[in-house]
């Protein structure tokens, strides 16, 4: 309630998922955040999503699964994409059956002389195999390198992107790699101060996009100790940490919690194809404890 009109602001949270990124985060840290959303004052509706939206008195109304109805002001839709694909019927161009996107290879080349980058290629990652990325700092990257490839450089793809997730102020993450909550994981975590929050990376570095503090990041880091990789404990605490996803194990990628800045840490580590009982050491660049 802000005192100066006395306008009550609500928020409500829809999702499919039983927890707020559910898809991403295992299942014990998805569940933990849902309630720190919760906690914000924002009332979370899992297990459901809308079904439909109409227009009523300047409003929206919209339908529920389950029928219940809301009627709201604004709606913010964050549900992903589908690649536009439809030039490949008149191009003949291949499209990948599995990850949707125009499939091409490690340089990015859908056949010869035509190239595809950002979200629309399903390329070959060298170290992780064949993806299709919606991340914004892959878009960047791979069409630079779509464009070196046109004039000849023949370059493979090997960049390692990240995206970035704020859960309110004190609740944020950056991840690297294929982090899929159906995984294998294994996590360290370590108490959290004021300065390991999204707000507090803000305010220090004045940017509100998390690619470009990156640019302020480093790759030094030392070899101070961490807490032991364990399974998770009811009632535990989750300030900051590193999550390891494991695929046939071997570290295939990473989600940094509330740990800003580190993602070329992450990327070194990932490049280097660690298998899982190697990973208590990586743990230890991270430096938890600093």
């Amino acid at each position: 309630m802000t005192k100066t009109s006395g306008l009550e602001v609500g928020l409500l949270q829809v999702f499919p998922e039983d927890g707020n990124m559910g898809k991403v985060l295992p299942k014990y840290l998805s569940q933990w955040t849902t309630e720190k959303v919760k906690g914000e004052g924002v009332q979370v509706l899992p297990k459901t999503h809308v079904e439909g939206a109409t227009m009523e008195d300047d409003k929206v109304i919209l339908t529920l699964q389950d029928g219940q109805k809301i009627k709201t002001d604004h709606v913010v839709v964050a549900v992903g994409l589908d690649a536009n694909t439809d030039l490949a019927v008149a191009s003949g161009l291949e499209i990948d059956p599995t990850f949707g996107g125009y499939r091409v290879n490690a340089e990015l080349e859908a056949r010869s002389n035509v190239w595809v980058a950002g979200d629309a290629a399903c390329f070959y990652d060298i170290k992780l195999g064949r993806r299709r990325v919606e991340h914004h700092d892959h878009a960047v990257v791979s069409g630079r390198l779509a464009g070196e490839n046109m004039t000849g450089a023949g370059k493979p793809y090997w960049h390692q992107s990240m995206f970035w997730s704020d859960l309110g102020p004190h609740v944020g993450y950056e991840a690297i790699g294929i982090v899929d909550s159906s995984l294998e994981t294994m996590a360290v975590f370590a108490k959290s101060t004021a300065a390991d929050t999204p707000k507090a990376v803000v305010e220090a570095t004045g940017e509100g996009v998390r690619s470009e503090t990156e640019n302020a990041a480093t790759e030094q880091s030392s070899m101070k100790g961490s807490n032991k990789l364990h399974a998770p404990v009811q009632g535990e605490h989750y300030g900051k940490g590193i999550v390891f996803y494991t695929r046939n194990d071997v570290l295939v990628g990473m989600v940094l919690w509330n740990v800003f800045n580190k993602i070329p840490v992450a990327r070194r580590i990932l490049k280097e194809g660690l298998t899982t009982d190697k990973l208590p050491e990586a743990a230890k660049l991270f430096d938890l404890h600093e």
